[in-house]
């Protein structure tokens, strides 16, 4: 039951006749000069009238407010709620509270955030984004503020940790499997290209087909945003200029499910006529008609794994191997035609 009033400490500290800086060590976890029977005691009243602590004085006086911020660049985006429970999982279990902030791939935004966790005290910030902001990060370590990053790696050495797919591999990975199968015209969808992550998989297109000895033609390649929408847009892009392709790699599986979308409404068979590989394996992926072929990262493990490098960085623990890049996983759904060796691919 709630109380029928707030109580202040002074008050319990009345109630137990005990000093205000006793009730005070009490709740900041303090043991010095309180006996286990005090303790005791006081927790009992707290939590018998209800009291709360008031959060900024308890910050003041500790240093610590129990409060990390996250930084990502779309909130409205498919691939960030996994993540963003990954973060708040792990962080309820060691009673921190999450602020989450929205950067919209704009790097004056993500500085302006940044800032303003400062001013709210946060103990340490989570920065999951592609953009580039180097030069304000190498600013922004001066406030000594405990700062990770996960899904970017560029701008680790100005971090305390990071985690991130590699986003080469996967995009190599993709491109292999089907030129593997005969594909020869292969379009790339990426997003923005100034996000790292775009640059990569590009990266990673162009290495598969080097290692392949098949040329890059630059009218297959188109760049633009991470949006279902999109990826509708791009293949008329492609069917009203009559430009040749046998299959298609995506930088996200938004853009893949608008391209699958749009091939079919177009009277494209998926996959007979086009094959489409997506990229992250968003939930929506298994379940979109028909499912979706993609590359796949551990999204809620990496969150959690980034949260808990960051309490280790907020409560002065060693970080063991701080920068960590996990290798992604192809998964073959039904926008890919079955191979005779698809189960070297778990398929």
């Amino acid at each position: 039951m709630l109380p029928n009033r707030k109580y202040s400490i002074a008050e319990i500290a009345q109630i137990c006749n005990v000093s205000k800086s006793t009730v005070s060590r009490v709740i900041n976890n303090n043991p010095n000069g309180v006996g286990e029977e005090t303790r005791q005691k006081v927790l009992a009243t707290i939590q018998e009238m209800g009291y709360r602590p008031n959060a900024l004085a308890r910050s003041v006086a500790t240093s610590r407010s129990n409060t990390i911020g996250v930084i990502i660049p779309d909130v409205s985006n498919f691939f960030y709620p996994k993540i963003i429970k990954g973060i708040t999982d792990y962080m309820d279990t060691k009673d921190y509270a999450v602020i989450v902030c929205n950067s919209d791939y704009q790097p004056e935004r993500e500085a302006r955030h940044l800032l303003s966790l400062i001013d709210k005290r946060v103990d340490g910030i989570i920065l999951c984004s592609g953009i580039s902001n180097h030069e304000f990060l190498s600013q922004f370590r001066q406030y000594r503020v405990p700062l990770v990053l996960l899904g970017r790696t560029f701008d680790s050495s100005l971090s305390d940790a990071s985690i991130s797919g590699d986003n080469v591999k996967g995009a190599y990975k993709s491109a292999s499997y089907l030129i593997r199968g005969g594909n020869r015209r292969i379009v790339y969808i990426e997003g923005n290209p100034d996000i790292s992550g775009s640059r990569q998989r590009l990266e990673g297109y162009h290495q598969a087909h080097a290692t392949a000895g098949l040329p890059v033609f630059s009218e297959l390649i188109i760049s633009g945003e991470y949006s279902i929408d999109y990826g509708k847009k791009a293949v008329m892009e492609l069917l009203d200029k009559h430009v040749e392709f046998d299959a298609i790699m995506t930088g996200s599986d938004l853009i893949a499910i608008g391209v699958v979308s749009q091939l079919l409404k177009q009277g494209i068979r998926v996959p007979d006529d086009i094959e489409v590989v997506g990229f992250d394996n968003i939930e929506l992926s298994s379940v979109f008609n028909p499912p979706l072929s993609t590359i796949s990262k551990p999204h809620y493990d990496m969150a959690q794994h980034i949260a808990k490098q960051l309490v280790k960085v907020i409560e002065g623990e060693e970080v063991k191997f701080p920068h960590t890049v996990i290798e992604p996983q192809l998964v073959l759904r039904e926008t890919t035609k079955p191979r005779e060796y698809d189960e070297e691919y778990g398929r």
